[in-house]
């Protein structure tokens, strides 16, 4: 039988956006597969098994594909030196990888054990900064995504989060137009042109990956224990979970939990609202720099949990 015919890794690839569960990625595709090379491995009648040890892909005799990359029907899967399909977390040639949990090498977003990640078309783990569009995405050492800003001197308001699934985004989009409505920024002549200063930096909330993972814990919690006066049973208010986890619990902070919404335009209303009773400028959602949101539905009704910090 040959062999020769199964396509290794290569850096022939497409660019596509799907969508995953409640999260939007992008995915790479090998334009080698597109044009159908991925499946000549099925075509020499190679085939999936699984047993007690794992799961192989192995040939009509038995034998397990060669060890490391392979296409299959359009998919990168990793097999190693004992022909087991791997998963999780890859290091190889001094990059990381992510194996979804069917195999399939992650390319886009993904939320793993809480944290964002961003996986580029090869499937390498991005670390450093990247821009797309106008949001300018930092990630930490480790991967995780420490922050989404919209670029500097490009007028403030609402960008694109791609980390955020469609509910959150809605959301973050409204509370940063409303954060523009009350941006009272110098905008002379130059606003464009001096590169050099951020005319429009208050003018949007940089989205911070921690607040959302804290959001998205805090969200949890408080439907699980129950919520009242910003105090979840068994974890506190705000302020004590931050120094409880060692995080900015010195810096000003703000939550606001949203119930039973209909929408990202009611829970709006909702911050709104709250925006224009307050009494103290700590108290107005737009004192506040940095945010992270949560989202989860129940019944057809939306909650949202919203951390500001400043």
């Amino acid at each position: 039988m040959k062999r020769g015919k199964r396509k290794r890794k290569t850096g022939a690839e497409t660019y596509r956006k799907f969508r995953w569960g409640s999260v939007w990625f992008t995915a790479a595709v090998s334009a080698l597969a597109v044009l159908g090379a991925g499946t000549a491995l099925a075509a020499e009648g190679y085939s999936w098994i699984s047993d007690a040890s794992g799961v192989r892909y192995v040939n009509q005799q038995g034998q397990s594909v060669s060890p490391g990359w392979q296409l299959i029907d359009g998919k990168w899967y990793w097999f190693g030196e004992d022909g087991l399909m791997k998963t999780g977390w890859l290091n190889t040639e001094g990059y990381w990888y992510y194996l979804d949990p069917s195999g399939a090498m992650a390319v886009g977003w993904r939320t793993i054990d809480g944290a964002s990640y961003y996986f580029r078309e090869s499937g390498a783990m991005q670390t450093g900064h990247m821009t797309q569009g106008e949001t300018v995405y930092a990630f930490a050492d480790s991967g995780r995504v420490e922050s989404a800003r919209k670029t500097k001197n490009s007028g403030g308001g609402s960008f694109e989060i791609g980390f955020y699934d469609e509910a959150c985004q809605n959301l973050a989009s409204n509370l940063n137009e409303m954060k523009l409505d009350s941006f009272d920024g110098d905008e002379d002549e130059d606003y464009y042109e001096d590169e050099k200063r951020n005319y429009d930096k208050d003018a949007s909330y940089v989205i911070s990956g921690k607040l959302t993972e804290i959001a998205e814990h805090r969200l949890e919690a408080a439907r699980d224990k129950g919520y009242g006066n910003g105090n979840i049973p068994g974890e506190g208010e705000l302020s004590d979970y931050l120094k409880a986890i060692g995080y900015n619990s010195g810096r000003r902070s703000m939550e606001v939990y949203i119930r039973n919404a209909d929408g990202a335009d009611e829970a709006e209303e909702k911050i709104l609202d709250l925006q224009e009773d307050a009494k103290k400028r700590k108290d107005r959602p737009d004192y506040y720099s940095e945010m992270g949101i949560a989202h989860r539905e129940d019944g057809g009704r939306d909650y949202y949990m919203v951390i500001f910090m400043r």
